[in-house]
């Protein structure tokens, strides 16, 4: 085997798994993020008192996923050995965090986050980046895998693959909203995990599980088809129309938040898969992976960055 540069661009599961795979194979991967954090949808965000997992927070059996590689499945075995995830019935859930979760497939990599990929030169393999500093340069590569949503992506790959855009129009996406709320208000009022409108899924953060929370609080996802009417106002008003729907849902009075913020997620479901695991342009040296090629969960996202390593490792 040549030992390849590769850089990965995103660090979503699927890039993560992806990055692994062709670590301990031997390659040297630089993953990179625009985010202030990896993990892509598997999203945490910490504030003063609270703990909030408004991204994917479960995965489904993957005991009996038909279709995933071994790599895969010995990853999730060790992170169900060491109490990084558990059974919660038919599903796996995070045992302490989300974050922690992400932490496992995170361990070992070498990752630049802040680190946004402004534009592709893929005849000459280099990458423009800007970090959050502003500062910016140009990094080199023998092999470029791209981990981020489509429409990101094609931007991005901006008709330098022309057999790429074509298969877009076999993908859809969903978008949706979001919002974060704190109170100053004992944790112990409420003994759910969950509460529900026809508009909403509320998700009592202080009961779901076992890291620390000192304020109650709640993560709010919008559901169809009242997402589609709230997700293209900005963020101030997203949060402004939720907090509404919360103080619906949940059995107690709420008081002014301590804490709270809008989020949209414009790319955050698969409505319609590409159909393949992932895409792979020998030619150019450049790998598409995600979980929008063939699903929509962790185990989608997880299967395509190692199937699309696999793939490289042929080489």
């Amino acid at each position: 085997m040549t030992k390849k540069e590769i850089v990965i661009i995103g660090s979503g599961v699927s890039g993560l798994l992806c990055g692994k795979r062709l670590t301990e194979a031997g390659h040297s991967v630089l993953l990179i993020d625009k985010g202030r954090n990896a993990g892509g949808r598997l999203s945490t965000r910490r504030t003063d008192g609270a703990v909030f997992h408004h991204g994917a927070s479960s995965l489904p059996d993957f005991y009996k996923h038909k279709d995933l590689p071994e790599f895969v499945i010995k990853i999730l075995k060790r992170a169900e050995k060491e109490k990084v995830i558990q059974r919660k019935g038919v599903i796996f859930e995070p045992f302490s965090s989300v974050s922690h979760l992400v932490s496992f497939f995170a361990e070992g990599l070498n990752i630049k986050e802040g680190c946004e990929a402004t534009s592709l030169d893929l005849k000459n393999k280099t990458i423009d980046v800007t970090y959050r500093s502003d500062n910016s340069t140009k990094l080199s590569y023998d092999l470029l895998i791209i981990s981020i949503p489509p429409n990101q992506a094609k931007t991005l790959i901006n008709n330098q693959l022309d057999r790429f855009d074509s298969c877009l129009s076999e993908v859809e996406m969903r978008s949706s909203a979001a919002a974060l709320f704190s109170f100053d208000l004992d944790p112990a009022l409420i003994k759910e995990t969950y509460f529900s409108n026809k508009n909403v899924h509320v998700y009592v953060e202080n009961n779901r599980f076992k890291c620390v929370q000192r304020l109650l609080s709640f993560t709010v996802h919008t559901k169809e088809p009242f997402a589609k009417k709230v997700v293209n106002n900005d963020k101030n008003k997203i949060k402004d129309i939720l907090f509404k729907e919360v103080s619906n849902a949940v059995p107690v009075s709420l008081p002014k938040p301590t804490y709270e913020a809008g989020h949209r997620w414009l790319y955050g479901f698969t409505e319609r898969s590409l159909g393949k695991a992932y895409l792979f342009y020998e030619n150019e040296s450049v790998g598409v992976c995600g979980d929008w090629c063939s699903g929509s969960t962790i185990l989608d996202a997880a299967s395509s960055g190692v199937k699309l390593a696999e793939q490289v490792l042929k080489l």
